[in-house]
This record gives C-alpha cells, sequence and structure tokens, in this order.
C-alpha cells in the first residue's frame, strides 16, 4: 500500500472525488451526497474540506465547518468517510487528527458531531479512539432515512464533544478507567450476541456511575427482528435523553467478553455547548 496522504481538497475533481467516496461509504444514491458545489463553498468559506490520498487515488474525507450556536463557538464535522475497501486501515483516524490539527491552529477548543450510538463500530471508534464525551440526545435528528445503514430506525444521534485540547483529552482517558464492579446497570437483556434482546430497562438516577448496554451488530439484529432492534432504540433513546438530562455524560464505551456498554457518570468539563433537547 502506497503512503496516505491528508490534505485539503484542491480542485473540483477532488471535490467529484469526495462525492465518491460518499456512494461506497454509505451506499447511498447521488440525491443523497452532499455535493461539490455545497463542499466548494464550505471550503471557501471558514470550514475546510480533506480528502485522504493513496497517489492521486481519493480514498477517503472530511467535512469541518465552523459552528454557533448564540453563545459559544465550534466546529462541526459533518461528515467523515472512506472508501470500503480502505475502513479498518486508520484512514478515519489521521482524517480526524488533521481536523484537530486545524480547529487548534485556528483557535477553537472542541469540534462537535453526531453519529448513531447503537453502532458499536463507530461508537468505539469515537470514544475509544478518539476520547469524544457526549451529553447531548437528538431524536429523529434526520428523520426517516432509506440508505442500508439508517433504514427502519429512527435516526436518534449522539451529539458528542471532542474537547482537542491535551488536558481535557486526559481527562478523558482518566474517566474512561474509573472502577465500575459497583456501577449500576440499567439494561435487563439475554441472549447471545449478534441478537440480544432487550428485555427490561430501569433509570436510576441517584447511582452514581451508570452502564448502557447495546447490540454489537444492530445492522445484524435489525435484519433477523426489526421489532427487536426498534426496542433497542426505544430503551436507549429513554435512557440516554433521561440521563443526560439529569446533568451524566457519557465518558467512554466499555468492551468486555463480546459485550459494548457506555459508561455514564457526572463529569467535569467545560459548560456544555449544546443545551439538552427536549423528547419529541
Amino acid at each position: 500500500m502506497k503512503e496516505i496522504v491528508v490534505r485539503p481538497l484542491a480542485t473540483p475533481a477532488e471535490f467529484v472525488g469526495a462525492e465518491e467516496v460518499q456512494l461506497s461509504a454509505w451506499g447511498e444514491n447521488e440525491r443523497a451526497v452532499t455535493p461539490k458545489e455545497i463542499m466548494i463553498a464550505v471550503h471557501d468559506n471558514g470550514g475546510v474540506v480533506l480528502g485522504a490520498f493513496e497517489g492521486r487515488k481519493t480514498v477517503g474525507f472530511a467535512i469541518l465547518l465552523p459552528g454557533y450556536n448564540g453563545k459559544d463557538v465550534y466546529m462541526y464535522s459533518h461528515m467523515t468517510g472512506v472508501l470500503k475497501e480502505y475502513q479498518s486501515r486508520g484512514v478515519g483516524y489521521m482524517l480526524k487528527q488533521k481536523q484537530r490539527e486545524f480547529a487548534l491552529a485556528h483557535g477553537f477548543d472542541r469540534i462537535a458531531w453526531t453519529f448513531d450510538p447503537m453502532i458499536a463500530r463507530n461508537a468505539h471508534f469515537n470514544f475509544g479512539k478518539l476520547g469524544v464525551v457526549c451529553r447531548n440526545y437528538i431524536v429523529d435528528y434526520y428523520g426517516p432515512m432509506k440508505d442500508p445503514v439508517n433504514r427502519g430506525l429512527p435516526t436518534d444521534r449522539f451529539l458528542v464533544e471532542w474537547f482537542i485540547e491535551p488536558r481535557w483529552q486526559r481527562k478523558v482517558r482518566a474517566y474512561a478507567k474509573e472502577p465500575i464492579a459497583t456501577a449500576y446497570s440499567v439494561i435487563d437483556r439475554r441472549g447471545e450476541e449478534p441478537y440480544p434482546v432487550c428485555e427490561d430497562w430501569q433509570i436510576d438516577l441517584k447511582a452514581e456511575r451508570a452502564l448502557v448496554d447495546i447490540p454489537r451488530e444492530i445492522a445484524a439484529l435489525k435484519a433477523r427482528d426489526l421489532k427487536a432492534a426498534q426496542r433497542w432504540r426505544k430503551a436507549t433513546r429513554e435512557i440516554f435523553h433521561t440521563y443526560f438530562s439529569a446533568g451524566f455524560t457519557a465518558v467512554a464505551l466499555l468492551e468486555k467478553k463480546d459485550r459494548f456498554r457506555y459508561l455514564l457518570m457526572k463529569a467535569d468539563f467545560p459548560r456544555g455547548t449544546f443545551p439538552p433537547r427536549a423528547m419529541e
């Protein structure tokens, strides 16, 4: 494999390459792709669109733009995608690190983005490799979507914050090592992966730490039993929204014996950029 280089996109042809990455990464039709004209507008007006290149071939891309919510400014990462045949080879991590470099150079202390909290692979990348935290849950953010990844479930999302200064990254890593022997397990589950059943859930806001299970492979579970996947969505939606509204933060995704669980606790981070949204 040739060396992969990450840099800002420079020509219309390279922006077309970013469109093609989207088609490969998410299996969407052309109507769902962020077009080159929008990416060029972002790139030339305070944001940056990065490309990952193997020689002249575009193998990944990432969109980063400034955000403002009336109180705080931050950087927002709208999309990060990698060609299917280049996934799990560190390309996404390289793109995120270049986003971090850009944000720090322009005076920002955090980057935010959304992802589906039930996709364990993405959760492991975001929490385990990058060190994000989450204290905001958005119900059905995009509305119904028909692509293979999202079809059949409401598009609920974590809105995560990546505190990119070293002192905050050290704090995130320290929280992730907190002892969990006495942590409260919120979900009662049965069955083995990849088809676990969410039997019931009980929320205890008096617990100092809470553990919230997710299926290891929500796509496989959804393909076999859509109602079971929908029950997981219903449970985690209520759980995360309630805990976040009570001041808890998701600080880590823990993996043990083929089981993924989020660790939630009261954590000390800068004032939240995003106020909790009401349940819809």
